[in-house]
């Protein structure tokens, strides 16, 4: 958990305590607080949940726009109706949603808090403009829109705007954490999320989300009463102590009394806030275009005049960007469970290391984090400087911590221009997986399982001028020999895909191409079962493609390179 430590954000902090904007510090001298939230009206009916039915819309076109702007979200397009989404966007869309099946405890939290302080979503405030005849928060039940709803603010979890905030309030300590829920809850100021996690061997996991509604205080500790969507209509409780090391605790258990499973102090960076305010009125920088677009993104002018709540005044907390923040970022992420290290081209690591069973965070200006679902599951999230440079960065996969047989997920590697990675790693309890994958993305590497098992490859690139052309693309139905290594390299500048094997083993490859053009109209060609060489290095020259037809591949059987090779003609499969 990345707390800060660096010199550039102290300075984004004292800018925003120059500013006047900072975290409210003043504790209260009353003995309650409360925002009047009842998990049985204010919090949802159902309980925390994985990816359920047709998850695959949760999150659209006009999301993607309200929080990063329309040029950024779209190739071509004016608004949410005739945006086609740059086909990077659309692969981290996908991606991100496929990692909510860890669960929606954030998402859940921030929506109820939004709907109980009445802020608008999608022009729609009060549970019966939801849900005809839903007086409630609670007789609300999940559909599409409300779906939509905790998607959309799951999401803003992994946003590095978000993600700074959050860590400063873990070096303030527990006992400021409760001090500030207490004074926001008095003063109708703002409302919070506390994001708590467990910590052992140096290594943070089961992160949790819960919101909190009321603090009690007494002489010796804080009882901060909490809404845990993982228990529909329950009111639990956290508590910090005021002495000592600030110990706080909660049980997530079923029972409630149980002894507590969330144990942590001031030395242990496990404990964080994270305002539902910071979420709003902002277009966050996305990793996949170069250029930060306000056009379409942050709130509505009627919602920025709003007060947070009915008659109160309303305190701003946002992130303050600077000239020394206006730098181009990369993501790395898993979908499913699994630890991952990250090591740079010039061997710094961020990410945990199975082999010395430590947690480093060596690359600088980066920020790690776990993505939070509520049931005991953790997605690392590691977000980088990006630069252009000829490096490579060695990527491990490790199953150490697996509390089960196998986990099957995906990698992404996102940055200015692309989204790309693996999807389908199938990762062993106790294996350790090994990948390589270039600065720009382009070329991918990966060593094979004990068990020969390979996942696909993918790849998304939009050109910096939204009139040329954008392509995506998978590749699958490789099964290697143990321990070999398979090779891809979309030259996306020179129009060419090159891939490659070293099993020896003729194998048969499956590729989808999606062409993206200028106008957004869409190619697809589709290859099943590509067969045209013993020797398994193929060049397809996408570039020259004319967007119905065969498409010209090449076999470099002699090893000496594909100029005096021929193209094979290999029909479109593609059927749509």
């Amino acid at each position: 958990m990345n707390v800060l430590s660096n010199s550039l954000f102290a300075k984004v902090l004292t800018a925003t305590l120059l500013l006047g904007l900072a975290f409210n510090t003043s504790a209260q001298s009353n003995n309650s607080a409360g925002l009047d939230f009842d998990p049985k009206i204010d919090g949802f009916s159902f309980a925390n949940y994985r990816n359920v039915g047709n998850w695959q819309d949760d999150l659209g076109a006009d999301d993607l726009i309200k929080l990063f702007g329309l040029k950024t979200a779209c190739k071509t397009g004016t608004n949410a109706s005739n945006c086609v989404l740059h086909v990077a966007a659309e692969k981290w869309k996908n991606e991100i949603l496929e990692g909510m099946n860890i669960g929606h405890c954030e998402g859940i939290a921030v929506a109820s808090l939004r709907i109980k302080t009445e802020q608008a979503f999608k022009k729609r405030t009060f549970p019966e403009q939801f849900q005809p005849g839903a007086k409630t928060t609670f007789s609300l039940s999940r559909n599409q829109l409300i779906e939509n709803y905790i998607s959309y603010f799951w999401v803003t979890q992994t946003f590095e705007e978000i993600k700074r905030q959050s860590d400063e309030t873990v070096k303030r300590g527990p006992l400021w954490i409760a001090q500030t829920i207490q004074a926001s809850t008095n003063e109708k100021k703002d409302t919070y999320l506390i994001e708590m996690f467990k910590y052992e061997k140096n290594r943070i996991s089961d992160g949790h989300a819960v919101a909190p509604i009321a603090v009690e205080e007494t002489a010796d500790r804080y009882k901060i009463h909490v809404y845990d969507n993982n228990y529909p209509g329950e009111t639990r409780f956290i508590y910090v102590s005021k002495t000592g090391n600030q110990r706080w605790e909660y049980s997530s258990k079923s029972d409630a009394k149980a002894k507590p499973d969330y144990i942590g102090d001031s030395s242990t960076p496990t404990f964080r806030l994270t305002a539902t305010k910071w979420r709003e009125n902002k277009c966050f920088k996305s990793t996949w275009r170069k250029d930060l677009d306000t056009e379409g993104c942050g709130a509505t002018a009627d919602l920025l005049n709003r007060s947070l709540f009915t008659n109160a005044s309303f305190q701003t907390n946002s992130f303050i960007r600077t000239d020394e923040d206006d730098y181009e970022t990369a993501d790395f992420f898993l979908t499913g469970e699994g630890e991952m290290l990250v090591t740079d081209g010039n061997g710094k690591r961020i990410g945990y290391d199975p082999k010395s069973d430590r947690f480093y965070e060596d690359i600088p200006r980066s920020n790690t984090d776990l993505l939070i679902g509520g049931f005991g599951e953790d997605l690392p999230h590691y977000t980088v400087p990006y630069e252009d440079s000829d490096q490579t960065y060695k990527i491990v996969f490790s199953g150490k911590y697996l509390d089960k047989k196998e986990s099957e997920l995906d990698f992404v590697y996102s940055g200015p221009g692309f989204t790309v990675g693996f999807d389908g790693i199938l990762l062993d309890q106790g294996e350790t997986l090994e990948a390589t994958i270039s600065n720009d993305g382009q070329k991918i590497t990966f060593k094979a399982s004990k068990d020969g098992e390979t996942p696909e490859v993918f790849y998304a690139f939009d050109p910096d001028e939204d009139e040329v052309a954008s392509y995506s693309s998978m590749i699958e139905g490789v099964q290697l020999t143990a321990g070999k290594s398979l090779t891809y390299n979309f030259d996306f500048e020179n129009g060419k895909l090159f891939f490659t094997d070293d099993d020896g083993n003729e194998d048969d490859y499956d590729i989808t191409l999606i062409r993206v053009n200028g106008d957004g109209t869409k190619q697809v060609y589709k290859q099943e079962d590509l067969d045209i060489g013993k020797a398994d290095k193929y060049e397809m020259d996408f570039g020259d493609w004319d967007g119905e037809g065969e498409m010209c591949f090449k076999d470099d059987e002699d090893d000496n390179g594909f100029d005096d090779e021929k193209c094979t003609e290999e029909p479109n499969e593609n059927t749509q």
